[in-house]
């Protein structure tokens, strides 16, 4: 597990964003990695890892003024992490529930899959930490499913969600200290920029009694 980044936005008492200043923040942080990645020599790691930090912050600071939120995430999650497979999902907490916020890459029996088994995955291992697979002795229920990775976010303080990656591509042989930065990121922002266009999300939330 690693801790999840600290952020003015990464509380769980955000019932709406403000979306004028989450659209601040994003831009200020997406300069500061900018600025990073050029002050680096090119071919150093940590280029790299600042290059897609900029283009991740920068990604959510559009898809917040664009009410294109999930969108968002599952690009960054193609483009910068190269996970074809992966979930959205919400649950409330005083209502026994959950949603399927979108998912990609997945067929309707492993859709299905992951709806009978999405209140355990978010509330496993433990629910308030990023997972990450520990390689091939990894024994975990998450792993069990083909989990790579699971991001927790707050939506309010009743209403809690997880990004999970699944399969990654061929050429990636887990994750990288560089995309743990990444889930760090995710992992701050996603919850408030969700609530930032609650309202829309709350129209398409597709919720299941459990």
């Amino acid at each position: 597990m690693i801790s999840k980044s600290e952020s003015a936005w990464s509380l769980r008492d955000i019932p709406q964003a403000d979306l004028a200043g989450l659209e601040r923040d994003l831009r200020q942080l997406s300069l500061r990695y900018m600025r990073q990645s050029v002050e680096v020599p090119l071919n150093h790691k940590d280029q790299a890892v600042r290059a897609k930090l900029y283009a991740a912050a920068k990604a959510l600071q559009q898809a917040v003024r664009e009410g294109m939120v999930a969108e968002a995430i599952f690009e960054i999650g193609s483009n910068l992490i190269a996970c074809e497979q992966m979930a959205l999902l919400v649950t409330s907490e005083q209502q026994d529930r959950v949603a399927f916020v979108g998912s990609v890459g997945f067929n309707p029996k492993q859709i299905e899959a992951i709806r009978r088994n999405a209140k355990r995955i978010l509330e496993d291992a433990p629910a308030d930490s990023i997972y990450i697979k520990n390689g091939a002795e990894d024994r975990s229920f998450l792993s069990s499913l083909g989990i790579n990775a699971r991001i927790p976010f707050w939506l309010d303080s009743s209403t809690k969600g997880a990004i999970v990656l699944f399969d990654l591509l061929p050429q990636r042989n887990g994750l990288d200290a560089g995309d743990r930065e990444l889930l760090k990121l995710l992992c701050a922002y996603t919850g408030p920029c969700l609530a930032a266009n609650k309202t829309k999300h709350q129209e398409t939330f597709g919720w299941v009694e459990l």
